[in-house]
């Protein structure tokens, strides 16, 4: 697990540490929303990924075919006939 130091505003955790039984809990809240916010970003990171990528790109994980398919073949049978 990564560890980032970050520094929160004084007066604001002033605001909420009476509604946490001790330190520790807090420490727990602010990880899990940490975690929270961290999930939503790459999320949407990944939407944004997802939507620039190519028609071929996006459906290339659809379908698979055997090993030893031949694209080259296929593509000249169709056209032979």
């Amino acid at each position: 697990m990564c560890t980032y130091n970050i520094s929160v505003n004084d007066s604001l955790m002033e605001e909420i540490r009476p509604a946490f039984p001790n330190e520790e809990a807090v420490e727990r809240w602010l990880q899990q929303q940490m975690n929270i916010i961290l999930l939503e970003f790459a999320s949407k990171q990944r939407s944004v990924a997802a939507k620039s990528r190519t028609l071929s790109q996006r459906l290339r994980g659809i379908a698979t075919a055997p090993k030893d398919f031949d694209y080259k073949q296929e593509l000249a049978n169709r056209y032979e006939a």
